[in-house]
């Protein structure tokens, strides 16, 4: 269960004299959350705009491998945002090994780049398939390098079957200067472990989160360890807050109209125009 906002950004977008529930905000969220990803696509259950960590097997054949740039063609995978390890069959290229087009926000490709060396070279010598295991972050986004930002340090170590952490200072302006800084729906990370904010006290500076998210593993982690939060795409946190917001504040209402005595029920609009224009901007990826 991810979410394209959290609880604060999802309140900034409500009028000040709206009263909501938190707990149904953060079903909207979700639900709306869940939309987009269904537009986008869905990926085998994957969420579109958030960062999943995993290894993906590709084929060591013509249909992956460009042999004139000598680069492994991620086929049929989301972008790769970072990686972290590269096997062709049973051989560690990892260190010769750069994401292609150099300098892109992600990639589609894999290029080997010490000369002598090439993607054909490795386990072509038997009968039995051979493949290229890629272990990394998969996902969209248009600066991942960027996309995690330090807001917090924990005040004591955790344990890797804890479900609550103590920061230093949890209150006070989140990078786009909401408050608290840790709110519900947050995607934080640890090292290299993603946690998923569930609750907030800020007079206690404690924050209660599901562990080893979006294909990580829970781990222990040191007193001082940064606490990063990831920032989802601005127009995608933006139209999820809003699109949130409209929910809530239409609650239970529906516009009726009456025409020549019968009377018609109409429904407000599903999404958003601002929504959908949004996403038809992503439909390329």
């Amino acid at each position: 269960m991810i979410y394209y906002c959290t609880l604060a950004e999802a309140k900034d977008e409500l009028l000040a004299e709206l009263s909501v529930d938190d707990d149904k905000l953060m079903r909207s969220i979700w639900q709306v959350s869940r939309r987009i990803d269904q537009i986008m696509g869905g990926r085998s259950g994957r969420p579109f705009f958030a960062p999943y960590a995993e290894a993906r097997k590709f084929a060591l054949d013509a249909r992956h491998i460009d042999s004139q740039l000598n680069t492994l063609l991620l086929r049929g995978a989301p972008p790769l945002l970072s990686f972290s390890s590269a096997l062709a069959d049973t051989t560690d290229v990892t260190a010769v090994c750069e994401g292609y087009p150099s300098g892109d926000p992600f990639f589609r490709e894999l290029r080997i780049t010490s000369s002598g060396e090439w993607w054909y070279s490795y386990g072509c010598d038997g009968d039995d398939p051979v493949y290229a295991t890629i272990t990394g972050v998969w996902g969209y986004h248009s600066d991942y390098t960027n996309a995690w930002l330090a807001v917090d340090a924990l005040a004591a170590g955790i344990a890797a079957n804890v479900t609550s952490l103590t920061v230093a200072d949890v209150d006070g302006d989140d990078p786009n200067g909401l408050a608290p800084r840790i709110s519900r729906g947050a995607l934080l990370k640890i090292d290299s472990e993603f946690l998923l904010a569930t609750a907030t006290a800020t007079a206690t500076n404690i924050v209660t989160v599901k562990r080893g998210m979006l294909g990580t593993t829970a781990a222990a982690h040191l007193i001082a360890a940064p606490v990063y939060i990831y920032q989802v795409e601005e127009p995608i946190r933006r139209v999820t807050a809003r699109q949130a917001g409209l929910m809530q504040a239409r609650r239970g209402a529906y516009q009726e109209q009456t025409f020549d005595g019968v009377g018609v029920i109409s429904y407000p609009r599903d999404l958003l125009g601002e929504l959908q224009a949004v996403l038809q901007e992503y439909q390329h990826v």
